[in-house]
């Protein structure tokens, strides 16, 4: 029987919403409102204080969220930590979150240290500044690709990698990320990524669907980042920022909503297997008893579902 996982959306409808504004508002709505508000309507304040003050702000918001995940992972009380973790051991989700943080952090740093050296009314300092959203699409992507091929080429942990010992196999980005946001932001806890875990192991359709969804949204990310870099650099000056900084989130909107339609057909496909499987007292599609654990590789699991 396939293990649970304690988590459901149905009750925390309301939290999800506040935790989606939260993340939706400084970035769009107060960052442009602020860069857009201080450009024409303070025109005689100094153009790189301009390009600063938003992206400060937008810092300090991340800044919050940064400490507010340190602290969960690392109470006293283990109820976010990492399965067989220590105290002060952060989770994969905060450490690519600090990665990304120092790779957006020396853009926009490098790009308002140029000054207006170009004496293009800081055109090029502007399209930079815009480019932090692509920049962290392409970082992702870069990092779930490398999961990927690791998954699919079997290499196995030479050390612990989140809640995974030392000779696991390596699995795809969205399962560490799935498991970390749950646990920690959305307050699912040590249970849930237990039961994330032996989920997991125990599905073969489970853990097709997790390669399956990083490798669209790897490819998607790929072809966003492209796609917003060449707007940012090509688009009149005056739109870039806006369209730099808000315009992936209508478009990653509709990853949401593919993925979970997505999910939910996976999901069920996987509930058939197992009421068949129980049926025919365990036997596997070919009459065979299946291993236990199945195979964790989850790439082209063309026989399967």
């Amino acid at each position: 029987m396939l293990h649970k996982l304690p988590y459901t959306l149905h009750t925390r409808y309301k939290s999800i919403a506040i935790a989606w504004i939260v993340i939706l508002i400084p970035p769009t709505i107060l960052n442009l409102a602020l860069f857009y508000g201080l450009w024409y309507g303070q025109p005689h304040l100094d153009r790189i204080l301009v390009l600063t003050i938003p992206t400060a702000v937008l810092g300090i918001f991340t800044i919050i969220g940064i400490a507010e995940r340190i602290w969960k992972l690392t109470k006293k009380e283990p109820q976010f930590r990492l399965i067989g973790g220590g105290r002060y051991a952060l989770d994969i989700f905060q450490w690519g979150y600090f990665a990304a943080l120092i790779i957006i952090s020396a853009l926009i740093t490098s790009a308002l240290a140029r000054g207006d050296e170009d004496q293009d009314g800081h055109e090029l300092q502007t399209r930079l500044v815009s480019l932090p959203a692509a920049v962290l699409m392409f970082f992702l992507a870069t990092l779930t690709l490398l999961s990927l091929i690791l998954n699919a080429t079997e290499v196995k942990l030479p050390f612990r990698f989140g809640s995974l010992e030392k000779g696991n196999f390596i699995r795809p980005a969205v399962y560490y990320i799935v498991e970390d946001v749950v646990a920690v932001d959305g307050n699912g806890g040590i249970e849930y990524r237990e039961a994330w875990t032996k989920r997991y192991e125990q599905s073969e359709v489970f853990r097709k669907m997790i390669f399956e969804l990083s490798l669209v949204w790897m490819v998607a990310f790929y072809l966003l980042a492209g796609v917003f870099a060449v707007l940012v650099m090509r688009l009149p000056w005056q739109a870039v920022y806006a369209v730099g900084w808000a315009g992936p989130f209508p478009v990653a909107g509709l990853l949401v909503v593919w993925t979970i339609f997505y999910v939910k057909a996976m999901l069920k496909e996987e509930q058939r297997i197992e009421e068949l499987e129980a049926g025919d007292v365990g036997l596997d599609g070919n009459g065979r008893a299946p291993r236990e654990g199945g195979d964790e590789r989850t790439p082209l699991l063309g026989n399967g579902v």
